[in-house]
């Protein structure tokens, strides 16, 4: 059996894969995340507190993420993890802008912040004049609304603008790979409101749309009340999910379910149990915080109204940080195997051809085989590294987390049919073609 001829580039070649072997793994860890994504090449590691990301495959219809027949898996979940995020905020009304990483240590001051987090900036000079690498961007998106507000007509609010960008934090205490990082991937959203009743509108619209994202990863949140620290405002709600490795002590009722944090506990019953939390979210509502500080005023170009200043809200997700969570909440306890939410996962199948050489090459079902090497479809890939045995590259399959993988070893090439691995549920099922496809189809059907 020649299957190499048969694969179509729509099928990715797990030996064009760009999956390095780590550097150093980390000793002594308390993360599970860690390890394992470092072990299966889903990050890699070379600076510490930077871990790097390496190129997807074609997952992204206009290849701007893509470097030719190089495949990365981390980029790849990551991909769909900033899709998934996306939708929701669109959804709500948010449209997608992209502000500067630079910002001048001006409108820091502005806020007061350039001093309030002196020690959290990354702040450098140019020519005299000092900026700083943004953790956030309530100062520069609000200078910005500021600059144009007094023109905008009143059917523009609520206005709500939202980014997925890098940020960066001189964080000292960095560690657990992804989970707190000096630079980090984070989807930010701000809303600018006529009135506070609007505001709150907006901000429970956004806060049901995170309970929707975290419901699609298969996570269990709490949305707890939080103190507002350096952001300011009025109200705000951290979203937390239990792990051993969460910084946050949340008390949960089992009771009612619900959860608080230690110092902020709200339940009426006096049973509770106290866990560590990873926080996955976070929503202020700052009032006019910063939209007295920048000037930005409800002015309108079409009708007359009393200049106040705008309500403010804003709304945080670390991409990066949540897509560590995923890994560390879901993956079962003691395993070495990653699991992913499925809308996420890398690649949903794996197809694992006969070893070179062996009986089921000579005599395989190379019609089944050619059939799903044919198919037109990014979400699946080939181990051709046909001279390891299809146990190592099953192994493989499970440490990178693919759910299922599609065998052709001797019972299934002698029976004519395909050895179907459901890796997270550790079950097996022997089907024909149509029954193979129909099997995949609904198992993701309830997740997608």
């Amino acid at each position: 059996m020649v299957f190499i001829t048969v694969i179509r580039h729509a099928i990715q070649q797990r030996s064009r894969m760009f999956l390095p072997t780590p550097i150093h793994l980390p000793r002594e860890s308390r993360s599970k995340s860690q390890p394992l994504l470092q072990e299966a090449a889903i990050i890699h590691s070379v600076e510490h507190g930077f871990p790097q990301l390496l190129p997807s495959g074609n997952i992204n219809k206009d290849r701007t993420c893509m470097i030719d027949e190089c495949y990365f898996l981390g980029f790849r979940v990551l991909t769909k993890l900033k899709s998934l995020i996306r939708n929701e905020m669109n959804n709500v009304g948010g449209q997608e802008l992209c502000l500067s990483a630079v910002g001048r240590k001006t409108i820091w001051e502005t806020s007061d912040r350039w001093n309030l987090m002196h020690e959290e900036l990354f702040k450098f000079k140019d020519h005299d004049e000092e900026y700083c690498l943004s953790p956030t961007h309530e100062e520069a998106i609000t200078k910005l609304v500021s600059s144009v507000c007094k023109s905008l007509p009143r059917s523009n609010y609520p206005l709500l603008v939202y980014q997925i960008t890098w940020k960066y934090r001189n964080e000292r205490n960095y560690r657990h790979g992804l989970l707190r990082t000096k630079e980090f991937l984070m989807k930010d959203l701000y809303s600018f409101h006529r009135d506070e009743e609007c505001a709150r509108v907006v901000y429970d619209q956004v806060c049901d749309a995170y309970e929707r994202i975290f419901k699609k990863l298969e996570l269990n949140c709490f949305k707890v009340p939080a103190d507002s620290g350096l952001m300011g405002g009025s109200l705000n709600h951290e979203f937390l999910a239990v792990s051993p490795v969460g910084e946050d002590t949340l008390l949960v009722c089992p009771e009612c379910n619900r959860g608080s944090l230690k110092n902020k506990a709200q339940c009426e019953h006096t049973q509770k149990v106290e866990q560590r939390a990873i926080e996955i979210g976070h929503c202020f509502l700052l009032g006019d915080r910063y939209t007295k500080a920048f000037n930005a005023i409800e002015g309108s170009s079409d009708i007359a109204v009393d200049k106040k200043p705008l309500v403010m809200g804003c709304y945080g997700i670390g991409v990066t940080r949540l897509m560590a969570a995923t890994v560390e909440i879901l993956t079962p306890k003691d395993s070495d195997d990653i699991q992913w939410p499925r809308r996420i996962v890398p690649y949903q199948v794996a197809i694992l051809p006969p070893k070179k050489g062996s009986p089921e090459e000579v005599n395989g079902n190379e019609n089944t085989l050619g059939r799903l090497l044919n198919l037109t479809n990014t979400e699946w890939f080939v181990d051709d590294r046909t001279d390891l045995t299809i146990g190592y590259r099953l192994k493989d399959c499970q440490k990178m987390g693919i759910p299922i993988v599609i065998a052709f070893g001797k019972r299934a090439t002698k029976q004519n049919l395909c050895e179907i691995i459901d890796v997270y549920n550790h079950r097996t099922e022997y089907l024909d073609y149509e029954d193979t496809l129909k099997f995949i189809q609904d198992y993701y059907s309830a997740f997608c």
